[in-house]
């Protein structure tokens, strides 16, 4: 899903602050610009200015979030002032972006698309699949895209006394080293945001090497990439 799809940022700043809400537009923006000046008053008083400029386009992220925090701390003879300062935005997500999804895909407003094939596959033939509607094996990277998924989830009529209905291939396997996860796109599993696994998984079986999400739980476990399962994919807008 979309590691990249929240930004944040974190400053941390030691001084007494007064800040700017002045704002000028720039012809040419720099995506990140700091600056602080500093200035002493008659009485003897240190007076900071702090601006912070951040760009990240119109169609990359929106609205921000702002959070500030401070605390003073004295080591010895000096004092100071700690300011934390960090800035999220969340992707835009326009409604005309519907009419990019591929055909049979679900938009969920700042996640992406998804489809859930509930004919049972391969790992390998699950991903080739994904490829060919233009997506992929779906990445889990919140614990909301995973209670999402959920949403999606028909049994299939075949299988559905059996245990392949309770779980979907997705998009993370260990087939390079054994107990090393990566995604699709050779992230580390623990890097995505999400990396819940179910009760006595990884199980260590060196013959299950491919990812699968939990249909009750959405939690994570291995199988053997032959077993044949439905499959979900991710469309990124």
């Amino acid at each position: 899903m979309w590691l990249h799809r929240r930004v944040a940022s974190s400053i941390v700043l030691l001084w007494c602050v007064a800040a700017s809400t002045e704002l000028q537009c720039s012809p040419q923006a720099l995506a990140f610009r700091f600056s602080i000046n500093s200035q002493r008053n008659k009485t003897g008083q240190w007076n900071a200015q702090v601006k912070l400029e951040h760009e990240a386009g119109n169609k990359e992220v929106r609205p921000w979030e702002v959070e500030v925090d401070h605390s003073t701390a004295k080591c010895g003879n000096v004092e100071s002032v700690v300011i934390i300062v960090t800035i999220r935005g969340t992707p835009h997500m326009d409604i005309s972006s519907r009419n990019t999804l591929a055909p049979g895909y679900e938009l969920i407003p700042g996640l992406g698309g998804y489809k859930f094939h509930n004919e049972v596959k391969t790992w390998a033939e699950a991903r080739e699949i994904c490829v060919q509607e233009d997506a992929h094996l779906v990445i889990i990277n919140s614990q909301r895209e995973a209670n999402a998924l959920l949403h999606f989830w028909v049994p299939h009529p075949k299988i559905f006394n059996d245990w392949r209905n309770d779980w979907a291939h997705i998009g993370f396997h260990d087939q390079y080293v054994e107990g090393e996860y990566v995604t699709i796109f050779n992230d580390p599993l623990n890097s995505t945001g999400y990396a819940v696994w179910t009760t006595n998984q990884p199980d260590g079986r060196v013959t299950e090497n491919c990812g699968v999400a939990n249909r009750g739980s959405s939690t994570l476990a291995d199988v053997g990439c032959g077993v044949q399962l439905p499959f979900f994919c991710e469309q990124e807008l």
